[in-house]
């Protein structure tokens, strides 16, 4: 948790409580709940306008099981696994790219198995 501190006492901040690494999908539902509580400020609306047009997984219960698939049968953690269900790479060199950051070297039989895993839950 971090607790912001400002000169002025009176102006309410809000604090940073926990932080989750959501899917597009998973951010379209919570936006959509919320705008039908209330109205949306604009970086909501253009937060939920872009994810409904760039997510790849529509079902945020199916975004979630291929997060998770991906982080126990790949080992990936779960930043990763979340942008490559959020991308949905379609060839083995996208998938190289995203997986850059990571020490392990990938075969292309992996980087296949990964499409294949995306692909499977974006039916």
């Amino acid at each position: 948790m971090r607790i912001i501190k400002l000169a002025t006492p009176w102006v309410k901040v809000p604090r940073i409580v926990s932080e989750t690494n959501l899917t597009l999908a998973e951010i379209v539902e919570i936006l959509e709940k919320e705008e039908s509580k209330r109205e949306l400020s604009t970086l909501e609306r253009y937060t939920l306008d872009y994810a409904r047009k760039f997510a790849k997984i529509k079902d945020p219960q199916s975004a979630r099981k291929a997060v998770k698939q991906l982080m126990e049968e790949m080992g990936l953690p779960e930043e990763i696994a979340v942008q490559l269900v959020n991308i949905a790479p379609r060839d083995p060199g996208e998938v190289r790219l995203i997986l850059a950051p990571l020490t392990k070297v990938f075969e292309e039989e992996d980087l296949r198995r990964i499409i294949e895993i995306i692909k499977s839950y974006s039916q």
